[in-house]
């Protein structure tokens, strides 16, 4: 499987998690999260559902320690040499997504979809980084990236054309397929400002599918089957979706040094209230099932 189905396979598997658990918690507490607030005090299932009982506490401490257990062990796979080698980034990363993603989803059923003070603060700061990381992997997959995760040099995007260019002008088919993706891509500018950026991500994509499916058309004009049709498939896919990033390369890598900016103190304001929420509930002499 390639790298562009695998991760294709990732999402769907992320979007199916994640509506089950959704429908889930939704068929188990419909009744309860449809009742006005000023009358669940009066249902009997009132003691396990509100945000201190068991039921819902429980939902908030599994998804906070989802959460938690996503950042420290993606950060530290970023950070510490001794966990350079253990898996590729990317998969840590899709790990740290799918933990951090339901963990939240959780924590929203925890409070009852209502919240003040200093829950409200940590539940809004939460959603601000689920929606921030949302836009930092769209960034993160836009950068060519080799096999452990790490940004490729511009040494190494040559070199990968290179192969892939060599690749496929081992056959007239596949010279030809090349021929078309040079000439829709050979006038792309790459874009200098924001606004542009914005506007040729949206342009690339069209121009993907659309040599794409010349391409396809190529392929089935010449009636070819099997590991040929196969290898120049992938090589074409290769080389146009590394073209996409070279183009938009420098402008991505701005925006992910502003997405930082922004993703790292809602993280920071997101960590500080929830111990503080976790602290008053203590204090206040909230407990869970110990």
């Amino acid at each position: 499987m390639g790298k562009s189905s695998s991760h294709s396979v990732f999402l769907l598997f992320l979007i199916f998690i994640t509506l089950i658990s959704l429908i889930t918690l939704s068929v188990i507490g419909w009744s309860y999260y449809l009742t006005p607030i000023s009358d669940r005090p009066f249902r009997t299932d009132y003691e396990i559902m509100r945000p201190s009982g068991v039921y819902s506490q429980g939902l908030g401490i599994i998804g906070s320690t989802m959460v938690i257990i996503g950042v420290i062990t993606y950060s530290s796979r970023k950070r510490f040499h001794g966990l350079w080698k253990m898996g590729s980034l990317s998969r840590w990363l899709e790990f740290h997504i799918v933990l951090c993603l339901i963990g939240p989803v959780l924590i929203i059923y925890h409070t009852t979809f209502k919240a003040g003070g200093i829950a409200a603060i940590s539940l809004w700061s939460m959603l601000s980084v689920v929606a921030s990381g949302i836009i930092g992997r769209f960034l993160y997959v836009q950068i060519p990236r080799n096999i452990r995760g790490h940004q490729l040099t511009n040494e190494e995007l040559d070199a990968q054309l290179r192969i892939i260019r060599d690749g496929m002008a081992r056959t007239e088919t596949g010279a030809k397929a090349a021929t078309l993706i040079d000439r829709a891509f050979q006038n792309i500018q790459t874009p200098a400002t924001l606004m542009q950026t914005f506007s040729a991500i949206v342009k690339l994509e069209r121009l993907h599918h659309a040599t794409m499916k010349e391409i396809h058309r190529l392929l089935a004009f010449e009636q070819l089957h099997g590991d040929l049709l196969n290898e120049i498939q992938h090589h074409a896919s290769s080389k146009i979706s590394l073209l996409r990033k070279t183009i938009m390369l420098k402008q991505i890598e701005r925006m992910f040094v502003y997405w930082h900016a922004i993703h790292l103190p809602f993280t920071i304001i997101m960590f500080l209230t929830l111990a503080a929420h976790v602290t008053v509930a203590y204090l206040l002499g909230y407990r869970w099932i110990f």
